[in-house]
């Protein structure tokens, strides 16, 4: 069995990502995740304007086709 986490900085790619892989017969593993992994406070004259949120989305997958390995 192989396990992948796929990472992305974009829903959209995410699921490019996994559409692919489970054409390639990779099976989903849970739900995918969003992680902000950085927030940026934005002033304007020392009022609070808005709060940027930096976020990953990732989708675990494994495969039960492992390669073979040849011993030498």
């Amino acid at each position: 069995m192989e396990y992948k986490i796929i990472k992305s900085k974009s829903i959209d790619e995410l699921s490019k990502k996994v559409e692919e892989l489970i054409q390639r017969g990779w099976t989903l593993v849970g739900s995918h995740q969003v992680v902000v992994y950085q927030s940026t406070n934005r002033y304007s004259g020392g009022r609070h304007v808005d709060t940027l949120h930096s976020v990953e989305y990732s989708q675990t997958v494994i495969s039960y086709y492992s390669p073979v390995v040849k011993k030498e």
